[in-house]
């Protein structure tokens, strides 16, 4: 399996975040740890690592907002179960077992 590389430029960046000039791109990118490579004269980012970054913004304003069901949450509304993998490795959910002892003191789950 190869990892996605799809590229957007800096101005697909500009328009997608409603900035006015590549500077101001640059500079987002930049405060979010998103790498910018130059492929000829256009400078682009992985599309990936963009995408992601937006989505953990929409991650961490669920937790604020739902912080017991932000994923479930997150889950139903992300079409790209792919993106939902990779924001659960980065947001590891601690499931909590609830045990329960029966009348025999051995434990049930």
């Amino acid at each position: 399996m190869m990892l996605d590389i799809r590229t957007l430029t800096l101005e697909q960046i500009r328009n997608f975040l409603d900035l006015d000039d590549n500077r101001s791109a640059i500079k987002w990118l930049n405060d979010n740890g998103i790498p910018i490579s130059q492929i000829g004269r256009k400078y682009v980012v992985n599309q990936f690592m963009f995408e992601l970054k937006q989505q953990q913004i929409a991650v961490e304003e669920l937790k604020i907002s739902y912080p017991s069901k932000w994923f479930e949450i997150y889950d139903a509304n992300t079409p790209d179960k792919g993106m939902v993998k990779a924001i659960s490795e980065l947001y590891p959910r601690k499931q909590l077992i609830k045990v329960k002892k029966n009348k025999e003191n051995s434990y049930i789950k």
